[in-house]
């Protein structure tokens, strides 16, 4: 009898130290997968690490105005043959009114009912080595269906003329982002167009360039126009049709403005998007995570780690199966081009672009 109690103890015991070792284990490999995860979202910049005084307030507001030719009728790009950014310009129209800030008129917008949605802004920040924040050269919202994986990249268009909250005057819309980063340009859209923003992902030039050579570059179809206009700027010998461009010459390709129009540059900015997400859809699980840790360093976020983590969650299942639409606004019925404080603006019509954000974003 003692014998048998012995016996039973000793199996207790064997079986007491093997679930204890089995629980080290996994709580090791928890931990090492905790550290791993950490070691990767480290990599990316978070908008706290930001200098405050990067923020301009409302009474430190300014206006980029618009050099004009003799007539006062024509907008001049003064870098146009020699710099790749078009500061201060616009796509000026040929009947363009010359309006007092007074004279527009602004409409009530509510809020899209978008709370299935995840919507995630991408913006390109106009800003080289050693400057500060500037303005954003491009916003392209990401909304993205978790149930459905259907996804709409909409560009908001730099010019368009909108209301500023936090007491600041009317202005450009990229201007809110010189003015105060993700939080004003998110407010200024939800104020406008009545879309919420979950969250932001920002790149510079730099940061465009190095993780487009980090996917391979892209496949582009390119017409003559845009192949002249890359071979000028980047001294190569590309024609039109399929091409496969490196960081450098999928930037030039993704600012162009100057062989159509910014409605032109923003569908070439989504092309891009298009894309890179053709290029890497495919990859393994180890290519995609070593992209990511050697990308991340790129991007500037507004999300916590939880949020990072928790969008992943939602997303990676559907990376290889995403439907992707894309779409501009305003839309060539939705706004008019005026002059106003000395810039060349595209004034909205709130709700009719209101109404067709509902058919743009992948609510259903």
């Amino acid at each position: 009898m003692v014998k048998m109690m012995t016996k039973n103890s000793k199996k207790r015991n064997v079986c007491r130290i093997a679930l204890i070792v089995v629980l080290v284990v996994i709580l090791v490999l928890a931990l090492g997968g905790f550290v791993v995860i950490k070691s990767y979202l480290c990599q990316i910049n978070r908008t706290y690490d930001q200098d405050i005084s990067e923020t301009i307030s409302p009474k430190e507001e300014y206006f980029e105005v618009d050099e004009t030719d003799k007539n006062g009728d024509e907008t001049i790009d003064p870098g146009s043959d020699t710099e790749l950014d078009d500061k201060g310009d616009s796509d000026a129209s040929d009947e363009i009114a010359f309006i007092a800030p007074d004279d527009v008129e602004w409409d009530f917008i509510e809020r899209i009912e978008d709370d299935k949605l995840i919507n995630i802004l991408l913006v390109g920040q106009d800003r080289r080595e050693g400057e500060s924040r500037q303005r954003s050269d491009t916003m392209i919202l990401c909304s993205i269906n978790p149930e459905t994986g259907e996804t709409s990249l909409v560009s908001f268009l730099r010019d368009l003329y909108v209301q500023i909250p936090g007491g600041y005057s009317d202005n450009r819309l990229n201007a809110t982002y010189v003015f105060g980063g993700f939080e004003l340009l998110d407010a200024t859209l939800t104020e406008n167009f009545g879309i919420s923003i979950d969250g932001n992902f920002e790149a510079d030039f730099t940061g465009f360039k190095t993780i487009i050579d980090m996917v391979g570059g892209i496949d582009i179809e390119l017409t003559s126009a845009e192949a002249a206009y890359i071979n000028k700027r980047n001294h190569t010998s590309i024609v039109s049709g399929m091409n496969h461009l490196n960081g450098a010459e999928a930037l030039t390709y993704a600012r162009a403005r100057k062989i159509d129009s910014d409605f032109g540059r923003t569908e070439r900015q989504r092309k891009v998007l298009l894309a890179v997400y053709e290029q890497t859809k495919n990859l393994s699980v180890s290519e995609l995570f070593s992209l990511l840790y050697n990308a991340l360093p790129y991007l500037t976020t507004d999300l916590t780690d939880s949020e990072i983590l928790s969008l992943a969650y939602r997303l990676l299942p559907l990376a290889s199966s995403i439907s992707l639409n894309s779409y501009t606004v305003p839309a060539n019925d939705c706004y008019y081009s005026a002059s106003i404080r000395g810039m060349s603006v595209l004034v909205p019509d709130l709700p009719r672009i209101r109404q067709y954000l509902e058919e743009y974003l992948p609510l259903e």
